[in-house]
């Protein structure tokens, strides 16, 4: 007869090869668990630096403004191929956020980005850089098709600026939120009178809407990502049409 002594061990054992065969068939799940509370508190995190740091130039939800659109298709899928990098799209980011772009890169855009990472002076360690990243990559699946910022505007159809600005501000939306004589949206400010402010002010309102705000509306309110949206002729048929509205 087996000793019980060893009829315990052998037991003991057993229940111990069942128990790491249990823990190892369940230790991909809790590890997959882990890496995504993980990859969710990193985004979290790098929202938060990411509103106190970029929306500024990029807009609130990347949609851009002083600096490039970042949260659409284009950026995502076509922007690497076009200026030649040969990583990836999180490589890219790591390394334009923690360097920066001292030298003017694009004349679309009024700012250099500046240096984030404090190994170039900046205010920024590189851990709460890759949470930006991390964030900014988290538009990728869902980024809008917002066309090729590089690619040649559709003609706008009209036979003079003022037909052409009236078509530019139903088709562009403007008239889903401003009211002109009357007609139109009021999330954003009457405009029949607005050029009387000047044709700069009007520019800069289309271009860096965040600029100067109009009393009683918040900020962010109107898109940043105009000046990529449209050529300058556009706006200035859009200023055309405004002045012709208003008499000036």
């Amino acid at each position: 007869m087996i000793d019980s002594r060893i009829l315990v061990g052998l037991l003991a054992v057993l229940i111990s090869i069942s128990g790491i065969v249990y823990v190892g068939i369940g230790e991909a799940d809790r590890q997959a668990e882990f890496t995504q509370a993980f990859e969710g508190r990193s985004i979290e995190a790098g929202a938060a630096l990411y509103t106190q740091y970029c929306t500024e130039c990029h807009g609130f939800k990347g949609e851009g403004g002083v600096g490039p659109t970042l949260n659409s298709k284009y950026f995502f899928e076509q922007r690497l191929a076009d200026i030649g990098y040969q990583g990836t799209m999180k490589s890219f980011l790591t390394l334009t956020i923690r360097g920066g772009r001292p030298v003017m890169s694009d004349p679309n855009y009024g700012r250099n980005m500046p240096t984030w990472s404090v190994d170039y002076g900046g205010p920024l360690r590189n851990d709460q850089i890759d949470t930006i990243v991390s964030y900014v990559m988290n538009w990728q699946e869902a980024a809008p098709d917002l066309g090729d910022p590089n690619a040649e505007p559709t003609p706008v159809p009209g036979d003079t600026p003022e037909e052409r600005g009236k078509n530019l501000f139903t088709g562009m939306g403007c008239v889903g939120c401003h009211a002109i004589d009357g007609q139109g949206g009021v999330v954003g400010p009457e405009l029949t009178n607005v050029i009387s402010k000047g044709e700069d002010y009007v520019h800069e309102s289309i271009v860096q809407p965040n600029a100067v705000i109009a009393e009683g509306y918040q900020p962010n309110l109107m898109p940043q990502n105009f000046s990529q949206r449209m050529s300058e002729e556009n706006i200035s048929d859009i200023i055309a049409y405004l002045q012709s509205v208003s008499g000036g």
